[in-house]
């Protein structure tokens, strides 16, 4: 194994000795999480979502994780940084990449009302009272059952570009299936409410969040023009997404989730 290469929240990626890359989750992590995005990402490869190949899982250290190819290439967050003009056109690059997904169809990820349910017992849905926890079941499950395909952590950190331009998108853990107006829904979330960078300063943050509204104006113009969806239609599977979201447990974005899945309930579960 050579040396570390890329370090996220929950996770190391190495590259090994034969020109793949390791993906080794943090001690504190359970190995079902390196079972489930393993498995995620191995039918989206499967699907066409994306052009990773995936190998065996591994153990190391107390450690686990999975083996998979190699992108020659750097997220969409890096891009600017090797040529300022992909600004103009990131949005857009984010979007068709978006669309390529949402066109595939799997019965094989878990079904999101069914782990939005799940989530209905989860110590980060305490702030919701046996009423409404009982009225937010109700209506995930009037929701109709599909089966497209979400990744629910779609973002320009999670989409690799490689020197031709096309996109890998990576970070499989938490995709499903159901309605694409799920995933429509947590966009709206990630380019408005999420939170950016903590350690960055006050001035970085105004920066990184005036970049962010001109990528996002970029994304939904290109991804209403291929593929409309309806205000109604997102506004209807919101909730699913700030469920998703608030399970994280992201302290700063915890009085938003609160306080609009709240409202939802009360609007569409009442």
């Amino acid at each position: 194994m050579a040396e570390r290469f890329a370090r996220g929240r929950s996770a190391e990626v190495f590259r090994t000795t034969d020109g793949k890359v390791m993906k080794l989750f943090f001690a504190d992590y359970p190995r079902a999480y390196a079972e489930k995005e393993y498995r995620n990402t191995k039918i989206a490869s499967e699907l066409g979502c994306t052009p990773l190949q995936v190998f065996e899982q591994v153990e190391q250290d107390g450690r686990f994780g999975f083996v998979m190819s190699f992108v020659d290439g750097v997220s969409q967050n890096d891009m600017p940084g090797k040529n300022p003009a992909y600004l103009l056109k990131g949005g857009k690059d984010l979007a068709r990449c978006h669309v390529t997904v949402q066109s595939k169809r799997s019965h094989e990820l878990d079904d999101i009302r069914t782990l939005c349910v799940e989530l209905l017992d989860d110590e980060t849905m305490g702030f919701l009272s046996d009423d409404e926890k009982a009225r937010a079941k109700a209506y995930l499950l009037s929701l109709p059952e599909e089966d497209g395909v979400l990744h629910l952590d779609f973002h320009t950190g999670n989409v690799l570009v490689d020197a031709t331009g096309a996109c890998t998108v990576i970070d499989w853990m938490t995709a499903a299936r159901g309605n694409r107006a799920v995933e429509a829904a947590m966009m709206e979330f990630l380019f408005s409410e999420a939170e950016l960078f903590p350690e960055a300063s006050k001035a970085q943050r105004l920066l990184f969040s005036a970049v962010r509204g001109f990528i996002g104006r970029q994304f939904f113009k290109e991804y209403q023009r291929l593929t409309p969806l309806a205000a109604d239609e997102i506004d209807r599977y919101r909730l699913l997404a700030l469920m998703v979201r608030r399970s994280w447990g992201i302290e700063f974005e915890r009085p938003y989730l609160t306080n609009k899945s709240r409202e939802l309930i009360g609007t569409y579960a009442s």
